[in-house]
């Protein structure tokens, strides 16, 4: 059995896996996701373009935008609080772009919309945040060196107004 002194001795620290079951071919086959940990139960999965593809099912692109987001908001959100901010929400609306690049096909883009809320933080310290967050977040550096175009637009959430 792995130990954590061993995983960091190989330069492993972390790990996360799922279960995927596949039944028949691409255009009108289904399959399962289940995540190692049991996050969300099974997941139905659909290729794109499918007969069966709608709501309900998730697919390969679905399935990166939402580990590009979940990454980079925790980084972002480790960032923000390094730099002395206390981040009461950060919001990423995440899109993963399917394409044809060198004649393969490949996720081209990944475009992150993120929205903070965060104690006396001001627009520039966001964007510097931001962009030491992209840097950091491992989902985005896999991307980047993958060719993956990574598109991310920092906001500050509107301010809540105080209660009278």
């Amino acid at each position: 059995m792995s130990t954590t002194q061993d995983r960091l001795d190989s330069g492993e620290v972390l790990h996360g896996g799922a279960v995927v079951v596949w039944s028949g071919d691409l255009k009108s086959g289904t399959g399962s996701l289940r995540f190692e940990y049991g996050a969300g139960g099974e997941l139905a999965l659909l290729w794109p373009g499918s007969d069966g593809y709608g709501p309900g099912a998730t697919t390969p692109e679905e399935l990166t935008a939402a580990a590009h987001a979940a990454c980079f908001t925790m980084t972002l959100a480790h960032t923000l609080a390094r730099n002395g901010h206390s981040v009461r929400k950060i919001t990423a609306n995440a899109r993963a772009t399917f394409g044809i690049a060198e004649h393969v096909r490949v996720i081209r883009r990944s475009q992150l919309d993120i929205t903070v809320q965060a104690d006396g933080l001001a627009e520039p310290e966001l964007t510097q945040a931001a962009e030491l967050a992209g840097r950091y977040c491992p989902v985005s550096n896999t991307l980047r060196i993958g060719g993956v175009e990574l598109h991310v637009a920092p906001h500050l959430a509107a301010p809540v107004p105080a209660s009278r």
